[in-house]
């Protein structure tokens, strides 16, 4: 019998399951990356093969008239986790604005930017990986009020406002 997360295969009879977890519930692109939405809650991106500058990265977003619109704001209270595959150079400007129960964030190896306002009001983000980051733009984590224990030594530009409204504690 072989086992491999939610199918099973036993000899010449096969049943399969796919969980609840692997369920992709939404798709799409954000700049120069691909994104999926899992049952489970988590948000997965992952790099094309094209690049600006040779780079790969989440788009940057903007409010207009008042009114952010991202490509997975239709799901905003299911996102529970992000994951940012390694190839991913950069997080965009407000790419995760007001995520209300986001707890953690997986970040690959390649990230060196989070740019504005990226994670902010995710009142209940707990845990991201930052060893790898060298720029943390401007008001990055503001508002996440969740997050209070963050290895930033690696950064090299902390901008202002990178931590307000959170439990971290900054020079």
């Amino acid at each position: 019998t072989l086992q491999r997360g939610a199918a099973d295969v036993t000899g010449e009879t096969s049943t399969v399951s796919v969980s609840k977890a692997a369920e992709v519930i939404a798709y799409g692109w954000s700049g120069y990356t691909n994104w999926r939405l899992t049952a489970d809650g988590t948000l997965t991106f992952i790099p094309t093969e094209q690049t600006e500058n040779g780079q790969t990265n989440l788009k940057n977003y903007w409010k207009v008239n008042g009114v952010l619109t991202l490509p997975w704001s239709a799901y905003a209270d299911q996102i529970t986790s992000v994951v940012v595959e390694d190839g991913i150079h950069d997080i965009g400007q407000m790419a995760f604005y007001e995520l209300p129960n986001l707890k953690r964030v997986t970040l690959g190896a390649d990230i060196v930017e989070i740019r504005n306002y990226a994670f902010k009001n995710c009142t209940s983000l707990t845990e991201i990986n930052l060893e790898n980051v060298d720029f943390i733009r401007e008001g990055a984590f503001y508002g996440c009020s969740s997050l209070t224990d963050v290895d930033y030594s690696g950064a090299v530009v902390i901008a202002e406002w990178v931590f307000s409204k959170t439990g971290v504690i900054f020079p």
